[in-house]
C-alpha cells in the first residue's frame, strides 16, 4: 500500500501494477484466497471508517452556523443529561478511553429535536418582540413617555 501510495506518476503506477499482478501470480491458490479474505475484510473496514468519517464532519458542518449562539451547555444538560465536554466530544469525534466517539442514530435524533425546539422558543420570542413593537409604536408619544417613566 505504501508503494502505491508514492506512485505519482503513470509510470510508477504502471510499474507498480505489473509488480503487484506478478505478486499474485506468485501466490498457490490457497494463498490467493487468502489474500483475497484479508483485503475484501480490510476494504470493509476502510468503508465503514470512511462513513464514520462522512457522518462526523457532516454533523459538524451542519452545526457550525449555530454553534457560536447556541447553548451547547444547555442542550447537553437538558436532552442528554450529560456534559458540555460529552457533547463537543461527539461533535468533534474525539478519542475518549481510547475510541473514538461519536453520535449514535438516537443522539442525532435528541439533537435534532433539541435545535428544533430551541429554533421554536426563538421564533416565540421575535415573535412576542415584534407584536410589542408593533403596539408600542402604534402608540402617541406622550403614552410612550408614560410608560417609559414608570
Amino acid at each position: 500500500m505504501a508503494e502505491y501510495k508514492k506512485a505519482n506518476t503513470a509510470e510508477k503506477l504502471a510499474d507498480h501494477k505489473t509488480r503487484f499482478l506478478a505478486f499474485l501470480n506468485s501466490l498457490s491458490e490457497e494463498d490467493k484466497k487468502e489474500f483475497v479474505a484479508a483485503f475484501q475484510e480490510a476494504a470493509k473496514k476502510t468503508v465503514k471508517e470512511s462513513k464514520e468519517i462522512v457522518k462526523t464532519i457532516n454533523a459538524r458542518t451542519q452545526l457550525q452556523d449555530v454553534l457560536d449562539f447556541t447553548s451547547m451547555s444547555y442542550i447537553a444538560k437538558n436532552y442528554f443529561g450529560k456534559s458540555r465536554q460529552w457533547l463537543y466530544q461527539r461533535i468533534n469525534e474525539s478519542v475518549v478511553n481510547g475510541n473514538k466517539v461519536n453520535f449514535t442514530k438516537d443522539d442525532l435524533k435528541k439533537l435534532s429535536i433539541a435545535l428544533s425546539e430551541l429554533g421554536d422558543k426563538m421564533k416565540d420570542a421575535s415573535n412576542s418582540i415584534k407584536s410589542f413593537s408593533d403596539s408600542y409604536s402604534q402608540l402617541d408619544d406622550a403614552t410612550r413617555i408614560n410608560l417609559r417613566t414608570k
